[in-house]
C-alpha cells in the first residue's frame, strides 16, 4: 500500500515536467517567430540654407520699343527710295523723295507775287511821300490865305488816302512772303527724312509709285525692346513699375538678358479681363530681332540665408502644411510654417532647422511602425 501512492506521485511529477516543458518550448518558439518591422529605402533630401524668390512668369513677343511709320505729307509721285529692308539709319538720314517738278514751280510763282508785293510797297511809299509834301505846302498856303479851304480838304485826302494804299501794299508783301515760306515747307516735305535712329523693318512703295495708305518706310529703333503681355488682375496687384526682370529668349537657348517692368495698363482689357504690361530689355548690340518669343521672369519678393526645401517635400494633412522628416531610422510628421516659394524650392518659416533629413515626396505613404534607410538625393 506505501508503494503505490509513491509511484503515483512519480508519475505526477514527471508529467508535470513535461507540460512545463512543452508549454516553455511553445513560447519561445511563438517570440523566435514574431515578425521584425520592415526596413524601407527612402529618398531624402536636406533642408538647405538658400536665397527663395518668388517670381511671376509671363511670356510673349519682343518688339521695338519705339517704331515709326515715315508717309508723305503732300501728295505726289515718289522720285527714289534710298533705303532698304534691314539698312540702318540715322535720326534725319534721307530716306526719300517724291517728284517736285510742279513744287518748284509753285515756290517760283509766289517768290515772283513778293516780288511784285515789294514793287507795290515801294510804290506806295513814294505816292505817300508825294502827298505828304503837298499837304503840307497846302497847309501852308491856306494859313496865309493863298488858298482856299477846299484845296487843303483835298491834299489831305490826298495823303490819308497814299497812307492807306501803303498799308495796303505791306499787307500784301508779307501775304506774299507767308505763301513763299508755305510753298517751300511743302517743298522740303517732298524730302523725307528718318525720324528716329533704328532699322527699316518695312518698305511698302518703289520709285514711280504714289503712296497710298501704307508708309513708304517703317523704322524701328532696336536699341531697346518691350516684351508685351497680359497678366490677371490678381497678379497685377502685385506688381508695381521697376521690378526687375530676366528675360529668356527662346532663338537664343542658355541666354538671359536683364530687363525691367515698364508700364502696367491702369485699365483692365474687356476681351480676356487681362492688364497689360510691358517689359524693356536692352539690346545695345541688336542682338535679340523685334517678333522673337520671349519669357521673363519678374521678382516680387526674395528672401536670402533662408531655411528650404523642394517643393514636392512638403505636404498637407489634416489641413496643415507637414514634411516627413527622419529621426534616426523613423519617420516623423512634422508641421511647418512656409513662405515664399520660386516653384521649385519652398522657403520653411520654421518646424525644421538647416541640415534637416526629409522625405522628399511627402506624399508617400509609409507604414507607422516601418524602419527607413535614408537615401540621400
Amino acid at each position: 500500500m506505501t508503494r503505490k501512492p509513491f509511484a503515483l506521485l512519480v508519475v505526477g511529477c514527471v508529467v508535470a515536467l513535461a507540460l512545463a516543458g512543452c508549454s516553455g518550448g511553445g513560447a519561445a518558439a511563438a517570440e523566435t517567430s514574431a515578425p521584425a518591422a520592415p526596413v524601407i529605402d527612402v529618398a531624402v533630401v536636406r533642408a538647405i540654407v538658400t536665397t527663395v524668390q518668388s517670381s511671376l512668369e509671363i511670356s510673349g513677343t519682343l518688339a521695338a520699343r519705339t517704331r515709326v511709320g515715315v508717309k508723305a505729307k503732300v501728295p505726289g509721285r515718289i522720285a527714289r527710295v534710298l533705303v532698304d529692308i534691314g539698312d540702318r539709319v540715322s535720326a534725319g538720314q534721307v530716306i526719300a523723295t517724291l517728284e517736285r517738278g510742279e513744287l518748284d514751280a509753285q515756290v517760283d510763282a509766289v517768290i515772283a507775287a513778293v516780288n511784285v508785293a515789294k514793287a507795290g510797297v515801294e510804290s506806295a511809299e513814294a505816292t505817300l511821300a508825294n502827298a505828304v509834301v503837298e499837304h503840307e505846302r497846302a497847309r501852308n498856303l491856306f494859313e496865309s490865305g493863298a488858298l482856299p479851304r477846299q484845296r487843303l480838304d483835298a491834299a489831305q485826302t490826298a495823303n490819308r488816302a497814299a497812307s492807306a494804299q501803303r498799308d495796303l501794299a505791306k499787307a500784301s508783301l508779307a501775304q506774299a512772303e507767308a505763301s513763299v515760306r508755305r510753298a517751300r515747307e511743302v517743298q522740303r516735305d517732298a524730302t523725307l527724312h528718318a525720324p528716329v535712329s533704328g532699322f527699316i523693318v518695312e518698305r511698302n512703295y518703289d520709285a514711280g509709285a504714289i503712296p497710298g495708305d501704307l508708309p513708304i518706310v517703317v523704322v524701328a529703333d532696336l536699341r531697346q525692346l518691350k516684351l508685351e503681355a497680359g497678366v490677371s488682375e490678381m497678379e497685377a496687384g502685385r506688381l508695381t513699375a521697376g521690378l526687375p526682370a530676366q528675360i529668356a529668349v527662346q532663338a537664343k537657348p542658355g541666354q538671359t538678358y536683364r530687363g525691367q517692368l515698364a508700364a502696367i495698363a491702369p485699365e483692365v482689357d474687356a476681351r480676356n479681363r487681362h492688364f497689360r504690361i510691358d517689359v524693356l530689355v536692352a539690346n545695345p548690340d541688336s542682338s535679340l530681332l523685334a517678333g522673337m518669343y520671349a519669357t521673363a521672369r519678374l521678382v516680387l519678393a526674395s528672401a536670402d540665408n533662408t531655411i528650404a526645401v523642394p517643393r514636392d517635400a512638403v505636404t498637407t494633412r489634416n489641413g496643415k502644411r507637414v514634411v516627413l522628416r527622419i529621426d534616426g531610422d523613423k519617420v516623423t510628421v512634422a508641421p511647418v510654417v512656409e513662405g515664399l516659394h520660386d516653384g521649385r524650392m519652398v522657403q520653411i518659416v520654421s518646424g525644421l532647422a538647416a541640415g534637416d533629413q526629409v522625405v522628399a515626396d511627402a506624399r508617400r505613404q509609409l507604414p507607422g511602425d516601418a524602419r527607413v534607410n535614408a537615401v540621400v538625393q
